[in-house]
């Protein structure tokens, strides 16, 4: 069949069938595989230890999967295996989508991992039929009765195992630029053509002192210099160094400027694991406040988040804020920011 087309409602003689699939399809054509929204822009499905249980509960939230769509409309609670007795483990709470004639549906799990010297995190399903998003991991103690909120590490952020749901639908810019580029060019020419045709029949009409009177105006202006009050022309230079207004420094002169600008490092907010909470990097030239780094979510030693501020030149303009997902290993050592 050449040709397909779907979602038309039946007529008489002519009925017209669709599955489910048929719609998960269309849908995974335009739309990625993770967590929805809410109306507050707010992001569910959120992983919390109940204290003193070996269970973790999970908020309600949205997503989707394939094209396949999914709601937790209550808290649900999900309990762990039983810890081993010598060795730690890793388990990771996901969202699997089957599609196994026997199953065909999008359900929370707890996928526990292998107890080990050095657990590592279970692997996710994704295959023909089942389809796994990950929402958190935890390390499970050996010997111990109870989980631990700063040992659950948040993957709803991470792309690689779930991220937030996108549309696939791209814009063809490169085609538009190209448009433009050549109506600009075409433009162009045509518009220096028409002036050389004017010129030349305004030489024809004025003497030579009306000419060589326009032809002074038209060098001055030439000669104009380009300052922040006034039109003119002006000058690209390599250096970003100066203080002249006629001469603008090249994208390469600011990266340089950027690149071998020294600051001084001041920490601040010492935690009791010895952990500094905010840096700050301020420019050796001035002293003006460059960035600033702030540590914030879970517990020490596993903070959740990093948040970076960058500021002008003056020191108290906001230019960007980033801000950073932190994982870790059993180890408490930083593994990813993203």
């Amino acid at each position: 069949m050449a040709e397909v087309y779907k979602f038309f409602n039946s007529a008489p003689g002519d009925e017209r069938w669709y599955y489910a699939s048929d719609f998960a399809q269309y849908f995974s054509a335009v739309l990625s595989s993770g967590l929805l929204s809410n109306d507050n822009n707010e992001i569910g499905l959120e992983v919390k230890v109940e204290p003193g249980t070996l269970s973790t509960n999970v908020s309600v939230g949205k997503a989707i999967i394939k094209g396949y769509s999914y709601e937790n409309t209550t808290n649900l609670t999900l309990k762990h295996q039983l810890p081993e007795a010598t060795m730690n483990r890793i388990d990771r709470i996901v969202l699997r989508c089957d599609l196994k004639n026997a199953n065909r549906f999008i359900k929370l799990f707890v996928v526990a991992g292998e107890p080990a010297a050095s657990p590592k995190v279970p692997e996710l399903t994704r295959d023909q039929y089942v389809y796994e998003i990950a929402i958190a991991q935890i390390l499970v103690r050996a010997n111990t009765s109870s989980l631990l909120q700063s040992d659950l590490i948040d993957e709803r952020a991470n792309e690689n195992v779930c991220g937030i749901v996108q549309s696939l639908v791209t814009v063809p810019t490169s085609v538009f630029q190209q448009q433009f580029n050549t109506w600009f060019t075409s433009y162009k020419n045509g518009r220096d053509t028409e002036f050389d045709e004017w010129f030349a029949e305004l030489q024809k009409v004025l003497d030579e002192n009306a000419a060589g009177k326009l032809l002074n105006i038209i060098n001055n202006h030439i000669a104009e210099v380009a300052t922040t009050t006034n039109k003119g022309h002006a000058q690209l230079v390599d250096d970003i160094n100066g203080n002249s207004n006629s001469l603008v420094p090249t994208q390469n002169a600011v990266r340089k400027k950027i690149e071998q600008t020294e600051y001084k490092v001041y920490k601040s907010g010492k935690d009791s694991n010895g952990i500094f909470t905010t840096v700050q990097y301020r420019r050796k030239s001035d002293n003006t406040l460059a960035a600033k780094s702030v540590l914030s979510g879970g517990t020490s030693p596993r903070y959740t988040t990093r948040t970076i501020t960058y500021y002008g030149i003056d020191g108290i303009t906001v230019e960007k804020t980033t801000v950073s997902a932190l994982s870790y290993d059993i180890d408490d050592d930083l593994t990813s920011e993203v």
